[in-house]
């Protein structure tokens, strides 16, 4: 109270104001100097960096999680056109390494030798992203009712078809189950 009174008997207005805050005295003038708000502004700055990393290297990370959950969609998908008889078409997927982007196609054909073979519709890896296994293009046919493989491939029932990226896997086993 007494600083008040006496900056007004003064009359230096703001100019000299003194604080007391816990005990510590701050004198002075009013406001922040240009080094003040630059080092608020750097930190500003830094934080936002900061965050903006840690947004970008999750999105990064959800990339091949997204991708594989998708993947597995389309061969639920396709499992259950089979198992309905849609079309009275057997149906599956067409996982595909190409040079330059990996894709995936959910097809239907008329028989196992993939005759009358039917695209329905295509999904393209995003550019950063491309499977890891199969090493190279590999189809998985679903056979009608029972949902499972209709490949000659598959004797027992324990097999099993892996799709992988990033570290991240999709497995179809001979008897149709998905995981």
């Amino acid at each position: 109270m007494r600083n008040l009174k006496r900056l007004k008997l003064k009359g230096r207005g703001l100019d000299t104001v003194q604080i007391s805050f816990f005990g510590f005295r701050i004198s002075g003038r009013a406001g922040f100097s240009y080094v003040e708000i630059m080092i608020v502004m750097v930190l500003v700055v830094l934080a936002s960096l900061d965050g903006t990393i840690s947004i970008i290297k999750f999105y990064r990370t959800q990339q091949p999680v997204q991708a594989i959950r998708s993947i597995g969609a389309v061969l639920r998908d396709a499992e259950q056109r089979a198992i309905a008889q849609e079309g009275g078409r057997f149906w599956g997927v067409r996982i595909e390494n190409l040079a330059g982007r990996d894709r995936y196609v959910l097809f239907s054909a008329s028989d196992t030798s993939l005759a009358g073979f039917t695209t329905s519709s295509t999904t393209y890896l995003p550019a950063s992203l491309s499977f890891s296994e199969p090493a190279s293009s590999s189809t998985i046919l679903f056979s009608k009712m029972t949902g499972g493989w209709a490949n000659a491939s598959c004797p027992s029932g324990v097999a099993s078809s892996t799709v992988t990226i990033g570290g991240n896997s999709v497995r179809v086993y001979c008897n149709g189950k998905i995981e």
